[in-house]
C-alpha cells in the first residue's frame, strides 16, 4: 500500500442512508462499493450494531466495522469502517476532566490500522450541534472544554512516549473561519459560528492562513459590531459557567505551534469551502450555501503525508436528489 486514503462522512442515520430512494439513488451501499477510501468514518449513525450490520450486510464482506452507539436510542452514535483490520479499539475519549458526561454518548471512537509499517490510529468524532439559548450549547461549550483537554494530553504524550499518528475525521459541528461558511453574515448567532466557537477551533489549529484570528476581528464584526460578542462571553449558554479549561483556552488564545492541523485547509489555504453539509431547506444545495463542518483533523505526521499525496476532495452529489445523506464525503489521501 502506497497511500491511505480516509473519508468521514456524517449519514444522518445509516439505516435511511442505506435505503434505495430511486433509480439515480440507490444509496450508501454503492458508494462504500466504489469508493477509493480504505477508511470510513462515520457520524450520527443512530442504530445499535445489529442494526447497522442489517444494514451494510450486502458490502460488509469488504469492511471491518467498529462502533460506538450512544446509550439513547436513535440518537447520535459513530462507526469505523476499514478494509484494513481495526485493532486497539477505544471508545470515548479518556477518564479526564469531564469526560464521563460523554463516555456512552456515541460521539467518539478511536482505533488503530496498519498502513503497510506505519500505524496509524483513525477516530471518528460527533461533536455535539448545539442550539444557541438552550442546554444543548451548554452541552456543546461542556463538549469543547473535555475533549479539548483530551487533545491536548495526547498531544503531550506523543511527545513523551511517541504514540501513533493520529486523524480525528468527523461532524466538527464548527465553522472555524469565514471562507468555511457561504453565508456566515447572517449565521454569526447561531451555533456552529460562534465565537467561542471559533476560538476553540483558534486554541486547536492556530488561525491559518491568516496571520491573526478573525474572531471579533474588523471584518467579523462589521460596522454594527459582532451580535454575538466576542470570544469569553460564551454566547448561547443557559447555565454553562467557564471552569479553569476554558478559562486557561481562552488566556492560552490561538495556538502559535499547534499540534494539529486542518488538513483540507492545509492542502487548500485560500478556496472557499469546500462546503460538506447544506440544508435540505430551499436551495442551499445547488446554490451551494453550505458549511465546511466535516474536518480531517490530523497531527503533524498525518498532515506531512497528505501534502506529500496533494489529493484531498468532498465527493459531492451530482444532484439534490442524489444525496443520501444532508453531508457529503470528505476524502483525504495519506503518502505512505
Amino acid at each position: 500500500m502506497k497511500s491511505l486514503t480516509i473519508a468521514t462522512v456524517n449519514v444522518n442515520g445509516i439505516r435511511a442512508a442505506a435505503k434505495v430512494r430511486h433509480e439515480d439513488n440507490q444509496g450508501i451501499l454503492p458508494w462504500l462499493k466504489a469508493t477509493p477510501a480504505d477508511v470510513v468514518l462515520m457520524q450520527e449513525v443512530r442504530a445499535d450494531e445489529k442494526q447497522t450490520r442489517a444494514a451494510l450486510e450486502p458490502v460488509l464482506d469488504q469492511w471491518h466495522l467498529a462502533q460506538a452507539p450512544a446509550a439513547a436510542k436513535g440518537r447520535a452514535g459513530v462507526a469505523i469502517l476499514s478494509r484494513l483490520p481495526l485493532r486497539d479499539v477505544q471508545i470515548g475519549f479518556g477518564d479526564g476532566p469531564g469526560s464521563e458526561e460523554f463516555s456512552d454518548s456515541g460521539r467518539y471512537i478511536e482505533a488503530t490500522v496498519d498502513a503497510g509499517d506505519l500505524p496509524v490510529r483513525v477516530a471518528s468524532l460527533y461533536l455535539p450541534s448545539g442550539s444557541a439559548g438552550t442546554e444543548k450549547q451548554d452541552e456543546k461549550y461542556r463538549f469543547l472544554d473535555s475533549f479539548g483537554e483530551y487533545l491536548q494530553s495526547r498531544a503531550d504524550r506523543a511527545e513523551q512516549g511517541g504514540l501513533p499518528e493520529l486523524v480525528v475525521g468527523g461532524d466538527w459541528n464548527i465553522c472555524h473561519r469565514r471562507e468555511d461558511l457561504k453565508n456566515w453574515k447572517t449565521n454569526r448567532k447561531k451555533s456552529g459560528f460562534l465565537p467561542d466557537e471559533r476560538a476553540f477551533m483558534d486554541s486547536l489549529l492556530g488561525t491559518f492562513p491568516d496571520e491573526a484570528t478573525q474572531v471579533a476581528d474588523a471584518e467579523d464584526a462589521g460596522r454594527n459590531g459582532n451580535p454575538a460578542g466576542v470570544a469569553g462571553d460564551f454566547f448561547g449558554a443557559v447555565d454553562y459557567k467557564p471552569g479553569d479549561l476554558a478559562a486557561a483556552r481562552l488566556a492560552a488564545g490561538a495556538a502559535e505551534e499547534p499540534h494539529y492541523f486542518d488538513v483540507m485547509r492545509r492542502v487548500l489555504p485560500d478556496q472557499a469551502g469546500p462546503y460538506s453539509w447544506w440544508t435540505y431547506r430551499g436551495q442551499a444545495f445547488d446554490t451551494d450555501a453550505g458549511w465546511r463542518i466535516d474536518l480531517q483533523v490530523a497531527t503533524r505526521g498525518m498532515l506531512d503525508r497528505a501534502l506529500t499525496a496533494n489529493n484531498v476532495w468532498v465527493d459531492k452529489a451530482a444532484a439534490y436528489d442524489q444525496r443520501w445523506s444532508d453531508h457529503s464525503p470528505v476524502l483525504v489521501e495519506y503518502a505512505c
